[in-house]
């Protein structure tokens, strides 16, 4: 669901105060002249450091029972993103993906942000539209969306362990961060707002991630999504975001 005009508003005025508190002074203004700029790639058991497991990543999915929109696949290594014909009907499958940027402290000014996803390369035949949302999650839940394991997470209907509902259907999400057309690719790559996530470095609790979603287009167009899990390391969801050192 698309979060309606007045909460975008409020969530995206950052009081200053609370800047203030984790130890980060308001953003105004351009950057200081001579400031050093520092990339910072994020990607689980690789980067930046080999021992970091940040991400959170799940394909939730439609379908004709509710069984099926309640089952979480949180851990699958390899998942089916797009839209599916099951039965002779269509069903749409999405990705929520988030990453853990609190190793970066310093207070820096983003000026760049990078998603890239993978692919099989069986897929390189299909043409798809993807479109980035930032994800978001109900007023009243505290946290985030929940990854899940053992069938216990984030599904199309619940936030978490089939408790909180999302407030509609297949994840709540709040303006279009970028779109790109997959044709004959075996990876996608989206320019997020760099001020976004720079808000998700400074206060935490505002980064629920990225929720991806298929241009539906009538008729079956799937991609089989390579998740964290996968044992390719290289093939795993990343973020790379470029960033000027503040104090």
């Amino acid at each position: 669901m698309k979060i309606n005009r007045h909460r975008r508003l409020l969530l995206a005025a950052i009081p200053a105060a609370i800047l203030i508190l984790t130890g980060c002074e308001p953003t105004t203004g351009p950057p200081p002249s001579g400031s050093d700029t520092s990339t910072v790639v994020f990607r689980d058991g690789a980067e930046p450091i080999p021992s970091y497991l940040g991400t959170r990543d799940a394909i939730i999915r439609d379908g004709a029972y509710w069984s099926m929109r309640e089952s979480n696949n949180g851990t699958a290594p390899v998942d089916t993103f797009g839209v599916v014909d099951i039965g002779g009907s269509l069903y749409v499958r999405r990705m929520l993906v988030r990453f853990d940027l609190t190793s970066i402290t310093d207070c820096g000014i983003v000026t760049s942000a990078h998603l890239t996803l993978h692919f099989e390369p069986g897929d390189t035949n299909r043409t798809l539209w993807l479109d980035a949302w930032e994800a978001t999650v109900p007023e009243s839940f505290p946290g985030s969306w929940v990854e899940g394991f053992l069938n216990e997470g984030v599904s199309w209907l619940y936030v978490d362990e089939s408790v909180t509902l999302w407030e509609l259907p297949g994840g709540d999400y709040l303006d279009l961060l970028d779109s790109r057309e997959v044709r004959a690719d075996s990876a996608v790559t989206f320019e997020l707002d760099a001020a976004r996530v720079e808000a998700w470095i400074k206060i935490p609790s505002r980064n629920h991630g990225v929720l991806v979603r298929p241009r539906a287009g009538g008729q079956e167009a799937f991609l089989h999504m390579y998740m964290r899990e996968n044992a390719a390391v290289g093939l795993r969801p990343e973020l790379v975001v470029r960033y000027l050192k503040g104090g």
